[in-house]
Protein backbone atom coordinates (compact mmCIF):
# COMPACT_ATOMS: atom_id res chain seq x y z
CA UNK A 1 0.00 0.00 0.00
CA UNK A 2 2.95 2.60 0.92
CA UNK A 3 4.68 1.81 -2.89
CA UNK A 4 0.99 2.70 -4.49
CA UNK A 5 0.89 5.66 -2.17
CA UNK A 6 4.52 6.69 -3.97
CA UNK A 7 3.70 6.13 -6.97
CA UNK A 8 0.67 8.25 -6.86
CA UNK A 9 3.13 10.95 -5.61
CA UNK A 10 5.79 10.29 -7.49
CA UNK A 11 2.86 10.78 -10.65
CA UNK A 12 1.36 13.68 -8.96
CA UNK A 13 4.53 15.76 -7.79
CA UNK A 14 5.50 17.83 -10.80
CA UNK A 15 8.35 17.00 -13.56
CA UNK A 16 9.46 14.61 -11.28
CA UNK A 17 8.51 11.42 -13.48
CA UNK A 18 9.19 12.86 -16.89
CA UNK A 19 12.91 13.82 -15.18
CA UNK A 20 12.90 10.21 -14.39
CA UNK A 21 12.16 8.88 -18.10
CA UNK A 22 13.99 11.28 -19.47
CA UNK A 23 17.31 9.78 -18.04
CA UNK A 24 16.20 6.16 -18.33
CA UNK A 25 15.28 7.39 -22.01
CA UNK A 26 19.14 8.51 -22.31
CA UNK A 27 20.73 6.24 -20.73
CA UNK A 28 19.20 3.40 -22.75
CA UNK A 29 18.94 5.03 -26.46
CA UNK A 30 18.51 2.91 -28.88
CA UNK A 31 22.11 1.65 -29.56
CA UNK A 32 21.07 -1.50 -29.87
CA UNK A 33 19.82 -2.27 -33.50
CA UNK A 34 16.97 -5.07 -33.12
CA UNK A 35 13.50 -4.21 -32.98
CA UNK A 36 12.65 -5.68 -29.46
CA UNK A 37 15.14 -3.20 -27.84
CA UNK A 38 13.64 -0.46 -30.19
CA UNK A 39 10.62 -1.42 -29.22
CA UNK A 40 10.78 -1.05 -25.56
CA UNK A 41 12.44 2.28 -25.99
CA UNK A 42 9.50 3.44 -27.43
CA UNK A 43 7.37 2.52 -24.56
CA UNK A 44 9.61 5.01 -22.70
CA UNK A 45 9.25 7.57 -25.19
CA UNK A 46 5.62 7.30 -24.89
CA UNK A 47 5.51 7.59 -21.52
CA UNK A 48 7.97 10.02 -21.57
CA UNK A 49 5.84 12.15 -23.95
CA UNK A 50 2.98 11.71 -21.94
CA UNK A 51 4.82 12.92 -18.82
CA UNK A 52 5.77 15.80 -20.98
CA UNK A 53 2.31 16.76 -21.37
CA UNK A 54 0.51 15.68 -17.90
CA UNK A 55 3.30 15.42 -15.36
CA UNK A 56 4.03 19.18 -15.80
CA UNK A 57 2.09 22.41 -14.96
CA UNK A 58 0.83 23.28 -18.02
CA UNK A 59 -1.22 25.97 -19.28
CA UNK A 60 -4.69 24.02 -20.90
CA UNK A 61 -3.92 25.76 -24.04
CA UNK A 62 -0.38 24.60 -24.78
CA UNK A 63 -1.78 21.05 -23.28
CA UNK A 64 -3.74 21.68 -26.31
CA UNK A 65 -1.09 22.46 -28.53
CA UNK A 66 1.12 20.03 -27.15
CA UNK A 67 -1.67 17.36 -27.24
CA UNK A 68 -1.94 17.99 -31.38
CA UNK A 69 1.57 16.92 -32.20
CA UNK A 70 2.26 14.61 -29.76
CA UNK A 71 -0.77 12.05 -31.19
CA UNK A 72 0.42 11.94 -34.12
CA UNK A 73 4.07 11.70 -33.67
CA UNK A 74 3.00 8.23 -31.27
CA UNK A 75 0.96 7.16 -34.19
CA UNK A 76 3.85 7.33 -36.39
CA UNK A 77 6.53 6.07 -34.66
CA UNK A 78 4.74 2.69 -33.60
CA UNK A 79 4.09 2.58 -37.36
CA UNK A 80 7.35 2.95 -38.42
CA UNK A 81 8.10 0.19 -35.57
CA UNK A 82 6.92 -2.39 -37.64
CA UNK A 83 6.71 -0.53 -41.30
CA UNK A 84 9.70 1.16 -41.63
CA UNK A 85 9.96 3.80 -44.02
CA UNK A 86 11.94 6.82 -44.78
CA UNK A 87 8.84 8.98 -44.71
CA UNK A 88 7.27 8.42 -41.04
CA UNK A 89 10.86 8.47 -39.79
CA UNK A 90 10.85 12.57 -41.19
CA UNK A 91 7.50 12.92 -40.17
CA UNK A 92 7.83 11.51 -36.64
CA UNK A 93 11.07 13.68 -36.09
CA UNK A 94 9.22 17.17 -37.82
CA UNK A 95 5.93 16.44 -35.16
CA UNK A 96 8.49 15.65 -32.30
CA UNK A 97 10.65 18.92 -32.70
CA UNK A 98 7.78 21.40 -32.70
CA UNK A 99 6.23 19.27 -29.44
CA UNK A 100 9.36 19.44 -27.68
CA UNK A 101 9.71 22.93 -28.57
CA UNK A 102 6.61 24.06 -27.17
CA UNK A 103 6.79 22.02 -24.12
CA UNK A 104 9.90 23.41 -23.05
CA UNK A 105 9.17 26.73 -23.98
CA UNK A 106 6.32 25.93 -21.89
CA UNK A 107 7.97 24.24 -18.86
CA UNK A 108 10.23 27.35 -18.80
CA UNK A 109 7.46 30.05 -18.54
CA UNK A 110 6.38 28.13 -15.73
CA UNK A 111 9.84 27.71 -13.98
CA UNK A 112 11.51 30.71 -14.89
CA UNK A 113 9.32 33.49 -13.69
CA UNK A 114 8.11 31.88 -10.03
CA UNK A 115 9.26 34.06 -6.44
CA UNK A 116 10.64 31.16 -4.96
CA UNK A 117 12.88 28.23 -5.89
CA UNK A 118 11.54 24.61 -4.38
CA UNK A 119 12.57 21.42 -5.67
CA UNK A 120 9.62 21.63 -8.44
CA UNK A 121 11.69 24.70 -9.92
CA UNK A 122 15.08 22.83 -10.17
CA UNK A 123 13.05 19.39 -11.69
CA UNK A 124 11.69 21.97 -14.33
CA UNK A 125 14.74 23.82 -15.20
CA UNK A 126 16.45 20.05 -15.47
CA UNK A 127 13.74 18.59 -17.54
CA UNK A 128 13.91 21.52 -20.02
CA UNK A 129 17.29 21.06 -20.60
CA UNK A 130 17.23 17.20 -21.36
CA UNK A 131 13.87 18.44 -23.93
CA UNK A 132 16.38 20.58 -25.42
CA UNK A 133 19.00 17.84 -26.03
CA UNK A 134 16.51 15.70 -27.23
CA UNK A 135 14.99 18.10 -29.63
CA UNK A 136 18.46 19.21 -31.32
CA UNK A 137 19.09 15.40 -31.85
CA UNK A 138 15.94 15.26 -33.92
CA UNK A 139 16.85 18.98 -35.49
CA UNK A 140 20.38 16.82 -36.64
CA UNK A 141 18.89 14.09 -37.87
CA UNK A 142 16.51 15.82 -40.37
CA UNK A 143 19.69 17.68 -41.34
CA UNK A 144 21.53 14.83 -42.32
CA UNK A 145 18.87 13.92 -44.15
CA UNK A 146 17.89 17.47 -46.07
CA UNK A 147 22.19 17.52 -46.33
CA UNK A 148 23.34 13.89 -46.65
CA UNK A 149 27.17 14.30 -44.55
CA UNK A 150 26.13 17.06 -42.31
CA UNK A 151 27.89 14.93 -39.52
CA UNK A 152 30.82 12.40 -39.67
CA UNK A 153 30.57 9.71 -37.04
CA UNK A 154 34.14 8.22 -36.19
CA UNK A 155 35.70 9.81 -39.32
CA UNK A 156 33.11 8.64 -41.68
CA UNK A 157 29.68 9.76 -42.99
CA UNK A 158 27.02 7.61 -41.71
CA UNK A 159 23.65 7.54 -43.48
CA UNK A 160 20.97 8.29 -41.67
CA UNK A 161 19.28 5.01 -42.12
CA UNK A 162 19.43 2.67 -39.88
CA UNK A 163 17.19 5.22 -38.14
CA UNK A 164 17.40 3.74 -34.55
CA UNK A 165 21.13 3.87 -34.70
CA UNK A 166 21.96 7.47 -36.54
CA UNK A 167 19.08 8.39 -33.24
CA UNK A 168 21.53 7.24 -30.61
CA UNK A 169 24.52 8.67 -32.00
CA UNK A 170 22.64 12.05 -32.59
CA UNK A 171 20.91 11.80 -29.32
CA UNK A 172 25.00 10.95 -27.42
CA UNK A 173 26.27 14.47 -30.02
CA UNK A 174 23.31 16.36 -28.93
CA UNK A 175 23.93 16.20 -25.21
CA UNK A 176 28.16 16.79 -25.85
CA UNK A 177 27.47 19.75 -27.23
CA UNK A 178 24.59 20.75 -25.26
CA UNK A 179 27.67 20.62 -22.77
CA UNK A 180 30.23 21.83 -24.69
CA UNK A 181 32.68 19.00 -24.12
CA UNK A 182 33.07 18.67 -28.26
CA UNK A 183 35.50 15.45 -27.59
CA UNK A 184 35.53 15.82 -31.63
CA UNK A 185 33.45 11.94 -32.94
CA UNK A 186 31.30 13.36 -34.04
CA UNK A 187 31.42 16.83 -35.56
CA UNK A 188 29.41 18.72 -37.88
CA UNK A 189 31.27 18.82 -41.37
CA UNK A 190 28.25 20.88 -43.58
CA UNK A 191 27.66 24.81 -43.22
CA UNK A 192 24.19 23.63 -41.62
CA UNK A 193 25.70 21.09 -39.57
CA UNK A 194 28.44 23.54 -38.32
CA UNK A 195 25.62 26.29 -37.37
CA UNK A 196 23.25 24.42 -35.75
CA UNK A 197 25.65 22.06 -33.16
CA UNK A 198 27.30 25.94 -32.22
CA UNK A 199 23.58 27.26 -32.15
CA UNK A 200 23.02 24.61 -29.46
CA UNK A 201 26.36 25.10 -27.93
CA UNK A 202 25.54 28.79 -27.23
CA UNK A 203 22.26 27.73 -25.59
CA UNK A 204 23.47 25.74 -23.35
CA UNK A 205 26.02 28.28 -22.09
CA UNK A 206 23.05 30.70 -21.93
CA UNK A 207 21.07 28.77 -20.47
CA UNK A 208 23.14 27.56 -17.46
CA UNK A 209 24.45 31.34 -17.02
CA UNK A 210 21.03 33.27 -17.21
CA UNK A 211 18.83 30.28 -15.52
CA UNK A 212 21.44 29.82 -12.60
CA UNK A 213 21.59 33.32 -12.25
CA UNK A 214 17.66 33.78 -12.08
CA UNK A 215 17.37 31.20 -9.37
CA UNK A 216 20.10 32.61 -7.47
CA UNK A 217 18.85 35.70 -7.06
CA UNK A 218 15.67 34.87 -6.19
CA UNK A 219 16.65 32.49 -3.96
CA UNK A 220 19.16 35.09 -1.95
CA UNK A 221 16.09 37.76 -1.87
CA UNK A 222 14.04 35.20 -0.36
CA UNK A 223 16.62 34.61 2.06
CA UNK A 224 16.77 38.55 2.27
CA UNK A 225 13.31 39.14 2.90
CA UNK A 226 12.94 36.14 5.47
CA UNK A 227 15.85 37.64 7.53
CA UNK A 228 13.99 41.14 7.57
CA UNK A 229 10.49 39.52 8.56
CA UNK A 230 12.34 37.83 11.43
CA UNK A 231 14.59 40.96 12.34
Amino acid sequence: MSSIKKLQKLISTPYSLLLILLVILFIFRPYEPSIFYFGIWKVFLTATLMAAIFNCEHKRKAKKIMMIFAIPSLVITWINLFYEHETLAILFAIFTIWFLLICTSSILYDVVPRSRVGVDTLRGVVCAYFLIAFMFSYIFFLIEYIHPGSFSIHDKIVPVFPYAYYLSEMLYFSFVTLLTIGYGDIVGTSDVGQTAAVIEGIIGQFYIAILVARLVTVYTYALVANKKTLD
